[in-house]
């Protein structure tokens, strides 16, 4: 290799740790202005509305790793998102109300489920994987409207106790929301890592072609696996907040519409960027409050609005940030 070429190889790799830091910051400087929020005179409601967004938002980013990273489409992602509610939500109920232990058993009990089932379902592909995941979510869905011992069938579990954290309680409201926007910049912070990682890289070689990456010594059903299984817990990190925050869960977090809503929130927001499915999350919930208070039927005016945006962004709402981010980015460097 010549010295011009190397000269040029080692300024690429240091304008690529320079967009990688300058990305982190952003991460972290978006995070504070959310933190600060409440204190500049936000509106209660308004606050409610953002700790759901931010719940969604790392809700969708699991999804992002699994669909917009690895190409695996699926179609019932609520699975993770409601059995990681339904165990944080009993153990605290039952148990302790404290938040990190609660956690741990939503994880455990996801990562127990995840393991084998997705070790059977990564063997296929395509469409085939986006019916298979389907039908798990369909079924956790039947498991919790019939063992009602446990999960109470319809009428939901109720009376999840306010979260504690270090022995002092989470209250609902500025409290519940600074802990969700920590939770969420973290897990932002954690998925950005992985991605540009050459795990991550790995995935993209996936997504592309699972036939040439595998060609080329990659351990395909390997990297899907351990995807699929990391998508499930941190789905479940969400699925926790949402029940803390709810004081319960029923099994329509199970259903397969709250698959079709997440999906939509990533798509909204632009596949494959991390900030897309944050910012198709927040849109969502916003979007929807907006709407019922004008359209009876609200799901067709957001109908109408994610047509409008996939036909005129393809890339989605966080498209155009990324482009105008890189243009700037450009242009310093």
């Amino acid at each position: 290799m010549t010295t011009e070429a190397l000269a040029g190889r080692a300024i690429a790799m240091k304008t690529e740790a320079r967009r990688r830091q300058a990305t982190a910051l952003l991460i972290v400087a978006g995070a504070v202005l959310l933190a600060l929020l409440p204190f500049a005179g936000v509106r209660s409601f308004t606050i409610t509305l953002l700790t759901e967004a931010l719940i969604f938002a790392i809700w969708a980013m699991s999804l992002d790793l699994m669909t917009g990273y690895t190409g695996m489409l699926t179609f019932g992602h609520a699975a993770g998102f409601g059995l990681g509610g339904y165990a944080a939500g009993y153990f605290a109920r039952e148990v302790t109300a404290d938040f990190v232990a609660s956690l741990l058993v939503a994880e455990l009990v996801i990562l127990s489920v995840a393991v084998p089932i997705g070790f059977v379902a990564i063997r296929l592909s395509g469409a085939a994987f986006a019916i298979v995941s389907l039908c798990i979510a369909q079924v956790f869905f039947q498991i919790a409207v019939a063992w009602r011992s446990v999960t109470e069938g319809m009428d939901g579990l109720v009376g999840v106790p306010l979260p504690t954290v270090l022995g002092r309680t989470i209250n609902v409201g500025t409290e519940f929301y600074l802990l969700t926007v920590l939770i969420a910049g973290a897990v932002c912070l954690g998925l950005r890592q992985l991605v540009i990682s050459p795990f991550g890289r790995t995935l993209g070689a996936i997504r592309v072609n699972e036939d040439r990456a595998a060609a080329i010594g990659i351990n395909v059903r390997l990297h899907k696996w351990l995807v699929f299984v990391m998508s499930w817990a941190i789905a479940g990190v969400g699925g926790t907040l949402m029940v803390f925050m709810k004081a319960g869960t029923t099994p329509m977090s199970l259903y397969w519409i709250e698959s079709g809503n997440v999906l939509i929130m990533a798509i909204f927001g632009g596949l494959g960027t991390l900030f897309g499915p944050v910012v198709g999350a927040v849109s969502f919930v916003f979007l929807r409050d907006a709407l019922t208070t004008g359209f009876e039927v609200w799901q067709f005016a957001f109908g109408v609005v994610f047509v409008i945006v996939v036909l005129v962004f393809p890339s989605g709402l966080a498209g155009i940030v990324s482009r105008i981010w890189m243009l700037l980015w450009r242009a310093r460097s």
